[in-house]
């Protein structure tokens, strides 16, 4: 067997980008740069005003208070998207909107609120004022050559927001991993059917499927194979026009577990077989041409688990990001568990911030079959080989399930 850190290399080591492709903006949230964005122009193009107020030049408030107001003549009102070609000359002012263009000669601008006027054609100023002052100058946001995001980003909808004020209608991106997923096994159910004696449902197709689209993949559910060599053959080698496949169950060795025979019959380049991990141990990886075959456990918590350890980091680089892996966090236990010796066991958990600090405790039992367990959980605590017990107050690291770090770019196994 390897280990995980083995597992993981050779899996990086067989990915490949994904093809570029030209996305409208409205859709391309969540989806992953192919290009650095380098801005055109500065943004804001032109010195705007941040409030609703008056345009002046400081030097003529510079004495303004509220015991001695300053009195300029107003020029003419700027309406945001309306510039009137005015030019503040000394003791003139301007009113002006939020957002509009600062005019010539003005360098500053005093709030309604610290104005009156009596008059249209004239103003009444009771503060003074720095040059700058609610002035929103022109390349604030960004000067014209500008890398503004970089390929292999994420875009959020501020990136959305950021790519509109460039004036970019479309923008490069990864096209989304297509992921065939199938289970294997005569016991299993579609949702919805009447369970048998020994049955049970297929529970791991729909949690794949999930996991894929909270990656930003597009998962297919290509049904169940049952135990006979050649329907798997027909529907491995059908698969094999996707990005990656995923299928669970039939990767042992019991006399019906034909998944790896079956790989190697139509051309599968298999990189390796077992892990020494807990659960999830009897994973296969195999590559043909551009495709990714992942051969996952049947038990749900060990598909999972194995989900988590090697697709998810595929995937994700598969579409072009950087940062991989799940974040690790350094972590107390609460209590004391039993653990495999001679593998790395990964043990569900809960974890709570006490002082400060992440108490780590267990979600019951650990069978690979509780998929309840790994719903419960926040983190996968990890247990290094040679370890029997992890004893209460120890401290050790946790791979994290629910939101918080960022992803990471090294995985906490090396």
């Amino acid at each position: 067997m390897i280990s995980i850190a083995q597992a993981l290399d050779m899996v990086l080591g067989a990915v490949r980008p994904l093809p570029e492709e030209e996305v409208a903006l409205d859709e391309s949230v969540g989806r992953v740069l192919a290009e650095d964005v380098v801005a055109g122009a500065d943004v804001p193009a032109f010195a705007n005003s941040q409030m609703d107020g008056y345009a002046v030049r400081a030097e003529d408030v510079a004495g303004g208070s509220e015991s001695c107001p300053v009195e300029l003549r107003v020029l003419g009102t700027i309406a945001a998207g309306r510039p009137l070609g005015l030019t503040v000359g000394r003791g003139e002012a301007a009113r002006i909107m939020t957002g509009a263009p600062i005019p010539a000669g003005a360098d500053a601008v005093i709030p309604v609120e610290e104005a009156s006027s009596d008059a249209p054609e004239r103003v009444s100023i009771a503060s003074s004022a720095m040059a700058g002052r609610f002035v929103r100058p022109a390349g604030e946001d960004m000067r014209a050559g500008d890398r503004v995001l970089e390929e292999g980003r994420r875009l959020g909808a501020p990136d959305i927001g950021l790519l509109a004020s460039l004036g970019r209608a479309s923008v490069r991106l990864r096209r989304r991993p297509r992921v065939a997923i199938l289970g294997t096994g005569d016991e299993l159910v579609p949702i919805g059917g009447a369970l048998g004696p020994g049955q049970i449902h297929d529970s791991n197709a729909h949690a794949l499927g999930a996991a894929v689209r909270e990656l930003g993949g597009e998962p297919s559910l290509l049904g169940i194979v049952r135990d006979d060599p050649a329907a798997l053959r027909a529907a491995l080698t059908a698969a094999l026009r996707f990005d990656a496949v995923l299928s669970t169950g039939g990767v042992s060795v019991g006399d019906f577990d034909h998944v790896k025979d079956v790989m190697d019959e139509i051309g599968l380049e298999r990189r390796f077989w077992r892990v020494a991990q807990k659960p999830g141990k009897p994973i296969v990886f195999a590559v043909r041409d551009q495709t990714l075959f992942f051969g996952l456990p049947g038990n749900p918590v060990s598909a999972m688990v194995c989900f988590h350890l090697y697709v998810a980091p595929a995937l994700r680089a598969a579409a072009g990001l950087r940062e991989v892996f799940l974040p690790a966090s350094d972590v107390v236990l609460g209590e004391a568990i039993r653990t495999a010796k001679d593998l790395t066991e990964l043990v569900r958990c809960t974890l709570r911030s006490e002082a400060g600090v992440l108490v780590a405790l267990t979600t019951g039992t650990q069978s690979s079959g509780a998929l309840r367990s790994l719903s419960l959980a926040d983190g996968l605590l990890i247990s290094p080989p040679g370890t029997a017990e992890l004893r209460a107050g120890d401290p050790a690291r946790a791979l994290l399930l629910r939101a918080g770090p960022a992803l990471a770019s090294t995985h906490p196994f090396a």
